[in-house]
């Protein structure tokens, strides 16, 4: 009897942990994702809609606008293009971004005039989404015109600073709307930089907190995480300068102008010029610092799941990436942070050229290193010196060499083709390469220096 009841109990405990697993496998399965669409004229396109259906993304909120007030009048200081509504894909909500300078910007005069402005976007929307960073000073007269904003809008959600978690905020705030959006990210202004360590995207601690702290909210709430990269300039007296804009990661990763001085948690670097240089049209000077600062992936996915016990509704990415640096991760990498990179080579025939591609489901991030290492570089060695002509294509340089001596490439048994990243899916090709008379690529092999596993030579096929 004894016996049987050990066994009863044994059973017991497994059909407990069997379903407290697939509770949690469920739980995460079904998390709500969503993102933000900012400053975009352009519709989705037909690779973007089915990486979002993979990732189940059902909900887009996507910005058509940034209001600015100028005493009680408001005009639209920049629009973009909302989509159709009958274009296939996610769900997509109309985000208005407001703007106010006046130490009054919530009067009956001027919440009339922007309620002419956001009627015909609310009228043609089930639910509309504004973003506006108030001071504290300024909530309960936020709160009331969102309540008078509330009557054009069949449901109506709200970005929010990260310490409207507080009791006396929510309770200004919660009766006015049905959602807020906590902006986790950008919380403090950029400080002067101390003891070298920049403050990181996602900071851990910070926003473990931050996100705990939300749980007191009666209204449903969704977490806006960061997967975007930042540039920030310092100058020599280590205080802002601003945000460089439209650069890409060549620029960062292979300008000899910089020395990377400090590599700081959670994706943080430190680079110093020593000369003057220019990223994105934006002038350098010498001793001034280049912050440059990614969403830790780690930190990312722990962001993700603490959102979720806390019970928020869904996480809210800023912003959808592209094809820009500054975008950060690729659409793909969010869908699979666990993953990892995996890139082979192959020569393609018809282009006679070769190509790297990243087969794996996980960017392979900026090479930002030390010295004159920076970067990656796919490596063609031959046997004899067979090649007689060869172009960069996709790559950011390409150069020759016989044994370890740069030469020209008639003379090379090696060539060497730099890139300072490659997204997740993405493929680089080399331009024309060009061999001897009677020889072939199965006399060559390759390596890809710098990532881990690269350095091996494998076969060219």
């Amino acid at each position: 009897m004894i016996q049987l009841w050990r066994s009863m109990a044994a059973f017991i405990r497994r059909l407990i942990a069997a379903m407290i697993f697939a509770a949690i496998a469920i739980s995460s399965f079904g998390f709500d994702r969503r993102y933000w669409v900012w400053q975009r004229n352009d519709p989705l396109d037909e690779e973007e809609i089915a990486e979002l259906a993979a990732q189940k993304v059902e909900t887009i909120y996507w910005q058509v606008g940034e209001l600015e007030n100028t005493g009680v009048t408001w005009h639209w200081k920049a629009r973009f293009d909302f989509p159709r509504s009958e274009q296939s894909g996610p769900h997509l909500i109309p985000a208005v971004r407001l703007v106010s300078r006046e130490r009054e910007p919530f009067s009956d005069a001027s919440v009339a005039d922007l309620l002419t402005r956001l009627s015909p976007i609310a009228r043609n929307a089930d639910e509309l989404q504004l973003d506006y960073d108030a001071s504290d000073r300024l909530l309960s007269e936020y709160s009331a015109a969102l309540k008078k904003i509330h009557q054009i809008a069949p449901k109506l959600t709200i970005t929010a600073l990260p310490h409207w978690s507080r009791p006396d905020c929510l309770a200004i705030l919660q009766s006015s709307v049905d959602e807020l959006l906590p902006m986790l990210y950008d919380f403090e202004a950029e400080p002067v930089l101390k003891n070298g360590s920049p403050l990181a995207l996602i900071a851990p601690e910070k926003v473990s907190k931050f996100i705990d702290d939300w749980r007191g909210c009666s209204k449903p709430w969704r977490a806006g995480l960061p997967v975007f990269s930042r540039l920030s300039l310092y100058d020599s007296n280590r205080k802002l300068r601003g945000q460089i804009r439209n650069w890409n990661w060549d620029e960062v990763c292979f300008n000899r102008s910089f020395q990377l001085i400090r590599q700081g948690d959670f994706a943080t670097f430190i680079l110093l010029a020593t000369k003057p240089t220019t990223i994105s049209n934006t002038p350098i000077k010498p001793g001034e610092d280049l912050v440059v600062r990614e969403a830790d992936r780690t930190a990312l996915r722990d962001a993700v799941a603490a959102a979720e016990r806390a019970g928020a509704q869904s996480v809210v990415f800023f912003r959808l990436p592209d094809a820009s640096a500054s975008s950060g991760w690729s659409l793909h990498q969010i869908g699979h942070l666990d993953a990892s990179p995996r890139l082979t080579a192959q020569y393609s025939a018809s282009e006679e050229g070769v190509e790297v591609f990243n087969a794996g489901d996980a960017d392979l991030e900026p090479g930002i290193k030390s010295g004159g290492s920076s970067g990656y570089s796919l490596e063609i060695q031959a046997n004899a010196a067979i090649l007689r002509e060869a172009h960069t294509g996709d790559f950011a340089s390409l150069t020759a060499y016989a044994g370890e001596r740069p030469v020209t490439i008639p003379f090379a048994t090696r060539l060497q083709f730099r890139f300072s990243q490659l997204r997740a899916k993405q493929r680089l090709k080399t331009g024309l390469i060009q061999l001897a008379p009677g020889a072939d690529f199965r006399q060559a092999r390759y390596r890809i220096l710098n990532m881990e596993g690269g350095s091996s030579w494998k076969i060219l096929k």
